[in-house]
């Protein structure tokens, strides 16, 4: 049996050039200094948000070109934006828009990440309250954060955002635990360190089977699609222990020593295997506002 995971690589400009036990003892002595994490609290890990993956390019690339079938020039908000990963693939595919997130840190991150980019705005907001003007976008994104707010409220508040006939997707990616061995391996050796761990990721497999149903279903929407695309990223140690010292859910509920044996377990299990790429799988449901 295995569980999905959300994952994340390609080092931020701070770990750029640090090794695997330089990112562990810097992780380990800060959960020391905070004790254990809530669950669910991102504040402490946005500094590893930036180097997340790529959702896959032929995934937003097929998204686009169906909303540029309304218009040439599409406004855009990534709502529980994180650091912009979304939001600066959009503008780096030409588009405008908005960067909407809750946590001021992961705010912080992203505008630093961004200081060049000047295609995309910042909002310090929840999802589910935004502040940007009725009927300003012309497609609304949520990208692994519609699962964390009230899907009514996100749902409201994105049909008064939303223009008609504009667009409105959720999107997933996680590693591919079906054919990637390696990363399965890492899984389940971390399920015999803390077989008692509750995954963050658990609860969002489900709500996945339900998307399509709830879109189509929503009064104003129409026409859901689902599409995904499973894609080989390249991965060096550095980067697989980064995105693993990016979690919240595992360090939320072991003490700061068992987690800082999982990063060192990853590090080793990565030295052993040495693989070149990972592979990662983006999932999106799209939907047209009437």
């Amino acid at each position: 049996m295995f569980s999905y995971e959300t994952v994340g690589l390609l080092p931020t400009a701070v770990w750029r050039g640090h090794s695997s036990k330089e990112i562990i003892k810097v992780t380990e002595t800060k959960m020391q200094v905070a004790k254990k994490r809530s669950f669910g609290d991102f504040s402490e890990i946005a500094e590893f948000y930036p180097s997340f993956p790529p959702y896959s390019r032929r995934v937003l690339q097929t998204l686009l070109d169906q909303v540029k079938h309304v218009t040439e020039s599409p406004i855009f908000g990534d709502i529980g934006a994180g650091t912009g990963l979304i939001a600066y693939a959009l503008a780096d595919m030409g588009l405008t828009g908005y960067a909407v997130e809750p946590e001021s840190q992961m705010v912080a991150v992203g505008r630093r990440s961004g200081t060049n980019c000047p295609a995309v705005s910042w909002i310090n907001a929840p999802g589910e309250c935004t502040g940007l003007v009725e009927a300003s976008l012309d497609w609304v994104c949520y990208c692994m954060s519609f699962h964390l707010m009230s899907a009514s409220e996100a749902l409201r508040e994105s049909m008064r955002i939303l223009r008609p006939r504009g667009f409105f997707t959720i999107a997933t990616y996680f590693s591919d635990l079906e054919t990637d061995p390696f990363q399965l391996e890492v899984e389940n050796r971390i399920r015999d360190i803390a077989p008692a761990l509750r995954r963050a990721f658990t609860p969002l497999v489900g709500q996945m089977t339900t998307y399509e149903a709830l879109l189509n279903q929503y009064p104003g929407l129409r026409n859901c699609i689902s599409i995904a695309a499973t894609e080989s990223v390249p991965m060096s140690e550095e980067r697989y222990v980064n995105y693993w010292a990016g979690r919240h859910d595992i360090p939320s509920q072991v003490s700061p020593e068992v987690w800082n044996s999982v990063l060192q377990m990853i590090a080793e299990t990565f030295r052993k295997w040495q693989p070149a790429t990972l592979r990662f799988r983006s999932v999106a449901w799209h939907a047209q506002r009437e």
